[in-house]
C-alpha cells in the first residue's frame, strides 16, 4: 500500500467513523499525530499534509475541508485538517460521484438532459429573443448609439 492511502486509510478509520458514530458534525486531524501514529520518520510529514489534501481523500472520507491551520508552508507537524462530516442525506456531489462512479458521464453529455428546460418560461415571456430584448432595453441606450447622438448633436449648427 502506498504512503498517502496508508494515511487516508488510517484517518478515516481512526478519526472520521468515530467522529460519524458519536453524531459530530466536524473533526480536526493533527499531521503531527497522524505521522507518529504510523511510526514515520520525519522526512514524511509532507506526505502526510499532501494526502489530507487531496480530492481523492475528500471523497474517498466524503468529507469537506473546511480550514487547514499551520505555518505558511503548510507543510509541518502542527498543521491541523478541520473536515465537515457530510450525512448521506447531505448534497455532496463529490462524495455521490465517488459511491457512484457509474453516474458520470463522459464529455459532458450529462448536460443533454438540461436541453430545453426553461422552454415553457421562455414560452410565457414571448420566448427568448423577446426576453433578451427586454432586458436589454432596461438596461438603458446602447453607448455607440449615444455617442452617435453626441456626434449629431455637436455637427448640427445653431441657427
Amino acid at each position: 500500500m502506498k504512503a498517502s492511502d496508508q494515511v487516508r486509510t488510517y484517518v478515516r478509520e481512526h478519526y472520521i467513523l468515530p467522529a460519524r458514530k458519536l453524531g459530530a458534525t466536524a473533526v480536526t486531524v493533527r499531521a503531527g499525530e497522524v505521522h507518529r501514529a504510523l511510526g514515520w520518520d520525519l522526512k514524511r510529514v509532507p506526505q502526510v499534509c499532501s494526502a489530507l489534501s487531496t480530492r481523492k481523500f475528500l471523497r474517498s472520507a466524503n468529507v469537506e475541508l473546511l480550514e487547514r491551520k499551520g505555518p505558511p508552508s503548510g507543510q509541518s507537524t502542527t498543521v491541523e485538517f478541520t473536515f465537515k462530516l457530510l450525512g448521506p442525506d447531505e448534497d455532496s456531489s463529490n462524495a455521490l460521484l465517488a459511491d457512484n462512479p457509474d453516474k458520470r458521464t463522459p464529455n459532458g453529455s450529462g448536460l443533454e438532459s438540461l436541453f430545453g428546460i426553461f422552454e415553457e418560461e421562455f414560452r410565457a415571456l414571448g420566448g427568448g429573443e423577446a426576453f433578451l430584448r427586454a432586458e436589454r432595453s432596461s438596461w438603458g441606450p446602447d453607448p455607440w448609439e449615444r455617442y452617435e447622438a453626441e456626434l449629431r448633436k455637436q455637427n448640427e449648427t445653431p441657427e
